[in-house]
C-alpha cells in the first residue's frame, strides 16, 4: 500500500528512491515504486500543502518532465 501523502517533492522522491516526474497535461506527479515495480500518481492538494496519492498507473505514462531532483 503506497503512502497516502507527503509534504514535498523531495520527501516523495527520497521515500521511493526515485525521480519525480510531472505531467505536462494536468500537473499530476509520477514516481516509480522500486519495491513493487509500478508507477504511482500523486497530486498536490488544494493550496499545495501536501502531495496526495491518487492511483497506481496501469499502462504507459503521459508526456512528462522531471520535477525532482
Amino acid at each position: 500500500m503506497p503512502i497516502k501523502s507527503f509534504d514535498s517533492l523531495a520527501e516523495l522522491g527520497d521515500y521511493f528512491d526515485s525521480e519525480v516526474f510531472r505531467s505536462i497535461d494536468d500537473d499530476t506527479l509520477f514516481v516509480f515504486d522500486n519495491r513493487q515495480y509500478h508507477w504511482l500518481r500523486y497530486r498536490w492538494s488544494q493550496g499545495r500543502r501536501e502531495l496526495r496519492f491518487v492511483e497506481e498507473v496501469a499502462g504507459g505514462l503521459p508526456i512528462v518532465t522531471q520535477a525532482y531532483p
